[in-house]
């Protein structure tokens, strides 16, 4: 988490409390959590702080994002990573991201999203 502060503070941002608890938050939750939910989970701050934040990481790449029926869903992203859900009962995975994002011509600051949904050995074997 201390490359994560440290990128905050070189792209010219301070750790403020809503910053840090946020990320605190994020980095020991491994499931992806939405805006709304993490906020209902830590009323310490208002809700548009909690969105504030959340864009700040995503725009620098802190969080990996996913969207899942219409709703972003945030996770903590040191290392590149997806996660895979359970279309039945929502349970969630982590999965090692292998993609190598090389050099694109006309492009910069290249990044991907990949939502991968199936059905876990629970729901698969209590039907």
């Amino acid at each position: 988490m201390k490359k994560t502060v440290a990128k905050l503070t070189q792209a010219g941002y301070k750790m403020t409390k809503a910053r840090l608890a946020i990320l605190n938050f994020l980095s020991t939750h491994h499931s992806p959590i939405s805006a709304r939910n993490l906020h209902k989970k830590n009323k310490t701050f208002d809700r548009a702080s909690v969105y504030r934040t959340l864009n700040l990481f995503e725009d620098l790449h802190i969080v990996n994002v996913e969207v899942i029926e219409k709703e972003k869903l945030y996770c903590f992203a040191e290392k590149p990573h997806h996660h895979i859900i359970c279309t039945k009962c929502g349970y969630t995975e982590s999965v090692k991201c292998s993609h190598n994002l090389g050099n694109f011509k006309n492009f910069k600051d290249v990044y991907h999203q990949l939502t991968l949904t199936g059905t876990c050995k629970k729901c698969t074997f209590n039907k």
